[in-house]
């Protein structure tokens, strides 16, 4: 009982991390990550008054010099278009928020095992975030009496979700919602690949094949940006089978991993088509979800109302001197455009999309010498990085942060 109640304590509060939310008692912008990193910078205190020492990585360091320079230049782009938004030019508040929070998630990671989470531990929670996001999106919708309690306690925003008939989580929705799930599903087609190199696959290949297929097919439904992780993911996974082979050869190990994978697709699939045939809600769930599918299927055309939509927003400057520093505004009202690349240089220009851009290749590509089998996954939260800024603006520095607070391999093999 003791382990299922730390299991969900922790599991909540990686929810609350990656996927914020504010409280009906509390001031709206007292969300819970802001809440956890005020923890996470006591924590932090706390141990380095213990150890007598600051201890910092070059890695955060240097990531933390992109963040000022990207701040300090959005400042300046701002101030000389005599712009007031400042969307981007606190993003070192943002850098730090998230940077202390996931410091804070890492000390409540501790009281699994009594010592630092590594990248297997943080993995899993997030794989149990997301599943617990998914289960508590479909709750939502089906039962009023958990979507009233919802509604009691969490501020943010539901009326909008229902309004358009939107699945939910409890901080869950929408792009924001799907590029988190999305890197979940990379982050657990790491876990994959490693597990399969190191013959752990009985114990710990099913779990995460049925996380990967709950948080694809109702993480679409929230989000079809879901779609995006589930692409690279499964891409991961098939990739790591297949570099298994010894030689040319399949070895009993690797043929059992194969058996395993096909049985829980198999198990998803009858799964899926049972629930599609005989449940209109689950039925509607995968319409709207899938669309692009079913479209390709009926009509022969891979599209959705959302992309249409999408296609008429790729709107970008009309001079020379926008197309360098932007002109300091940001979003649809102001650009009329939720594309990420137009909204960055309409914002900050190119020189700001390039300094944000080696910020992210840095941090993501950064992690591969601190974890072992690390090289691809970097390069998927790279692609995914970029791919998302086709549909809105965003970033993925809370994997990052998570990643830098996390225990090294070669620490954590020991």
């Amino acid at each position: 009982m003791r382990k299922i109640l730390t299991i969900s304590l922790l599991t909540v509060v990686m929810s609350f991390y990656i996927f914020p939310v504010s409280f009906t008692f509390l001031p709206f912008f007292l969300n819970s990550k802001m809440i956890i990193a005020g923890f996470g910078v006591a924590a932090f205190a706390f141990d380095s008054v213990r150890k007598s020492s600051l201890e910092v990585s070059n890695f955060t360091l240097i990531s933390g010099l992109f963040a000022v320079v990207f701040s300090l230049w959005c400042l300046f782009c701002i101030v000389f278009n005599g712009s007031t938004d400042t969307s981007y030019a606190t993003y070192i508040v943002s850098f730090l928020t998230w940077l202390f929070g996931a410091y804070g998630v890492c000390v409540f990671l501790r009281m699994e095992n009594g010592g630092p989470a590594g990248i297997a531990t943080i993995t899993r929670y997030l794989a149990f975030a997301g599943v617990f996001q998914c289960i508590a999106a479909v709750l939502i919708d089906n039962y009023t009496g958990i979507s009233n309690f919802v509604d009691r306690f969490f501020d943010m925003g539901q009326n909008f979700y229902k309004m358009g008939g939107r699945l939910y989580g409890i901080g869950a929705a929408l792009d924001p919602g799907g590029i988190r799930f999305s890197v979940i599903l990379v982050m657990i087609a790491q876990q994959f690949y490693v597990n399969a190199k190191s013959g752990e696959s009985n114990i710990y290949q099913p779990v995460n094949l049925v996380s990967f297929s709950i948080i694809t097919i109702i993480g679409a439904v929230i989000s079809r940006t879901t779609l995006v992780g589930a692409g690279l993911g499964l891409a991961y996974m098939v990739v790591s089978m297949l570099q298994l082979r010894k030689g040319g050869f399949i070895t009993t190990r690797t043929l059992q991993l194969y058996m395993i994978f096909v049985s829980v697709i198999v198990a998803i699939f009858a799964f899926i088509f049972y629930f599609y045939i005989h449940s209109s809600t689950f039925h509607g769930y995968l319409r709207f979800g899938f669309e692009a599918f079913f479209n390709w299927m009926e009509t022969g055309e891979f599209r959705t109302n959302s992309t249409d939509h999408l296609s008429t927003m790729w709107i970008w400057p009309t001079d020379a001197l926008t197309w360098l520093i932007g002109r300091g505004t940001f979003g649809v009202f102001d650009n009329f455009t939720d594309i990420g690349y137009c909204n960055f240089i309409f914002y900050c220009g190119l020189i700001g999309l390039l300094i944000f851009s080696f910020y992210f290749i840095y941090t993501h590509l950064s992690m591969n010498g601190k974890f072992n089998d690390f090289r691809i996954c970097s390069w998927m939260l790279v692609a995914l990085t970029f791919i998302v800024w086709v549909k809105v603006t965003t970033d993925i520095f809370f994997i990052d942060a998570l990643l830098l607070c996390a225990l090294p391999d070669k620490i954590a093999e020991k």
